[in-house]
């Protein structure tokens, strides 16, 4: 990833407040490697006066009501969230009502919404892009869409 491209402008914004939370939720070792690495780079971007509160999921993590619950408020207090997923099929169910339940508790603080997804899907947004979009639209969140091996960009909501 080329951290210049990635930067949103609310990166300053971070940098000048000393801190900055996020969330961050993966679907296995792999994804959860891309997400790892991505945060690193964001630490470093921030620099060591940044202080970054992470919470970290791991989707099957919430299956259960309860822990969708505390992810929930977890990201609604976050300034990023991260989902970092495979691009085959879709979401699971226990993500998606995690992010139902995220949308009804989040508040209008300025969020971005990061979607990593595999590098090696080429062509028109696939089902999980597209409903990542639909969910940042409806929340007012700007949207990234990138990987390890490719920039992150922008998309329009």
């Amino acid at each position: 990833m080329n951290p210049a491209v990635i930067k949103p402008q609310v990166w300053q914004h971070w940098r000048e407040a000393h801190q900055m939370a996020l969330l961050a939720a993966f679907e296995d070792s792999t994804t959860g490697t891309r997400m790892k690495e991505f945060c690193q780079i964001l630490s470093r971007e921030l620099g060591s006066d940044c202080r970054i509160t992470e919470h970290v999921w791991l989707f099957n993590t919430l299956r259960l009501r309860e822990l969708q619950e505390i992810a929930a408020e977890e990201a609604s207090a976050s300034d990023l969230v991260i989902i970092s997923t495979h691009q085959a099929g879709s979401l699971p169910d226990e993500v998606k009502s995690w992010i139902d339940l995220w949308l009804q508790h989040r508040n209008r603080r300025q969020v971005i919404l990061l979607a990593l997804l595999d590098s090696s899907y080429e062509g028109a947004p696939n089902a999980v892009e597209s409903y990542l979009q639909k969910v940042a639209s409806q929340g007012g969140m700007e949207f990234l869409v990138g990987s390890a091996a490719q920039d992150v960009h922008w998309q329009s909501e």
